[in-house]
């Protein structure tokens, strides 16, 4: 990356952080002066037109690293001459490069840049009386007093406003971190706000009791809500201050246990902690796949000081985390909204740090137990085995002499009842012989019987036959289909029919004679 995006990537970032436009920090004419002289020294940057005293105590420890980092020894650059560093040296002093002083006046709107330049290196931090506030759409503009009766206009975004988590109202006593800056259209002065905090333990309490209500009544702090902490966590995503004795507790507590451990340094102290701590929550939350557990520690300190904790965005940004969240702030009697919506909450960094390996160590501790303890109870359990074999082993035979002497007595009583049943199925066969010999003789002697009576049946039908008796001189009278067997059956006129031994007749009855 050239020195030149370094610079702008260093202003944007600067920018964002005070809540100002980015020309506020420099304008980009300055940072193509600082790219083409290469200030190496305090006066060497003092000699840059936009760069003056407030501008170089506020920026210009950072310039000078980045500058030291990112370029190379000005004295070896291609085509740099002292005579090229001398003329912008006199530019810079308000001399042209043949040495002419320039005498143009300022337009208004160069002179108040100019002012709004110097002026942005002042940013303060002021405690006053709110005694008047108007919201607008995106931004909030109030007046504040001291008892002096000195009144200052000041303007926050409605983002500084809403990340602040203060509700503002006429009489409140606040605090407030900004730049003094000129509007241009009026000529005002107003302070451009990026923080504001209630000053007083009485305010700080009435606004943590009544966020808490709130966020209780939404139910962040519900416990099923709370996600249960890996028992043993590996990959550690840790948020604190790289300064105080916090971080060193945590690592001291934390000792070598081989976790991987990720730092992103923050302020825990003042509303700048609140945007610098939920940068850290999103940029773990980025990737939560790479931690076990995300981690927020700081030391105790009074109710003023831990504000940041108690902050509205902040609380809500702990209880989105993906990642399981512990905070460790404070002490036991310091109890923050961040703390109350994480999953686990301890009473501090040391506490944190030692849940953190409470399992390690119990593991560790019966691992060491089971080395000495292992060795004997498996000679135990080895002597348990032995004996229960032994006398396993001896019952096994002795079921095994039982069973093979129930295998002979067994194999005896089938051979015998082998024995016995060839001799059953030879008698069986034998009796089938009989039976097969008898029942022929039997079907022999039953036709041969069905014969005779066929042939005398045959006799009595022959002997028996109407034609055959027709033949003697018997004949047969019918009157329709109905053989007369008496005379009462017929009457004078009635046509007869008569069969004869050979033909039939056709008889008209002329005469009864009973």
């Amino acid at each position: 990356m050239s020195l030149l995006n370094q610079l702008r990537d260093w202003r944007n970032q600067q920018a964002q952080k005070e809540g100002v436009e980015t020309f506020r920090v420099f304008p980009n004419a300055v940072l193509d002066a600082l790219v083409s002289a290469l200030p190496r020294t305090k006066e060497e940057m003092l000699a840059i037109k936009g760069i003056k005293e407030a501008k170089f105590r506020k920026y210009g420890a950072a310039l000078l690293q980045i500058i030291k980092e990112q370029a190379p020894d000005k004295n070896k650059r291609a085509g740099a001459s002292d005579e090229k560093e001398s003329g912008i040296i006199h530019q810079a002093s308000g001399e042209t490069a043949g040495g002419k002083e320039e005498d143009q006046p300022l337009s208004v709107t160069q002179f108040l840049d100019g002012l709004n330049i110097e002026l942005s290196g002042m940013a303060a931090r002021i405690k006053g009386e709110v005694t008047s506030v108007s919201e607008r759409e995106r931004w909030i503009y109030f007046s504040l007093k001291d008892e002096n009766e000195s009144m200052l206009s000041c303007l926050v975004s409605r983002f500084h406003y809403d990340i602040s988590g203060v509700k503002i109202a006429e009489g409140d006593e606040i605090v407030v971190e900004g730049v003094p800056e000129i509007y241009k259209p009026n000529g005002r002065l107003s302070l451009k706000v990026s923080v504001i905090e209630l000053f007083g333990e009485g305010a700080l309490q009435k606004a943590y009791a009544a966020l808490k209500k709130k966020l209780e009544t939404e139910g962040l702090f519900a416990p099923e809500r709370k996600r249960a902490l890996p028992q043993y966590p590996d990959r550690i995503a840790l948020i604190t201050s790289k300064d105080g004795a916090a971080i060193d507790d945590f690592k001291m507590n934390l000792g070598a246990q081989g976790m991987q451990v990720d730092f992103y340094p923050t302020s825990v102290e003042g509303k700048r902690a609140v945007f610098e701590i939920m940068e850290a929550l999103r940029f773990f939350n980025r990737h939560p796949e790479k931690y076990d557990v995300l981690i927020i520690v700081r030391g105790g300190g009074s109710l003023e000081s831990l504000q940041a904790f108690n902050n509205e965005a902040l609380a809500r940004e702990v209880a989105q985390s993906s990642i399981p969240t512990l905070l460790g702030i404070g002490h036991e009697k310091d109890i923050t909204l961040a703390a109350l919506v994480a999953d686990m909450m301890v009473s501090t960094p040391t506490a944190a740090a030692k849940h953190l390996r409470s399992h390690w160590d119990e593991a560790r501790q019966l691992m060491q137990h089971f080395r000495y303890q292992l060795p004997v109870l498996f000679r135990e359990q080895l002597a348990d085995v032995r004996n229960t074999l032994t006398v396993d082993s001896e019952v096994l035979i002795a079921h095994l002499r039982t069973f093979r002497d129930l295998v002979g007595t067994l194999r005896q009583d089938i051979a015998e009842r082998i024995v016995f049943a060839q001799s059953l199925v030879r008698q069986k066969l034998n009796d089938l012989d009989q039976g097969e010999r008898h029942m022929r003789q039997g079907f022999v002697a039953m036709i041969e019987k069905i014969r005779k009576d066929i042939l005398h049946a045959e006799d009595l039908l022959k002997q028996y036959d109407p034609k055959r008796v027709l033949t003697l001189g018997y004949s047969l009278v019918r009157s329709g289909n109905r053989i007369l067997k008496d005379i009462s059956e017929t009457k004078i006129g009635d046509i007869l029919d008569v069969q004869l031994g050979h033909g039939k007749l056709l008889a008209k009855v002329e005469k009864i004679i009973e």
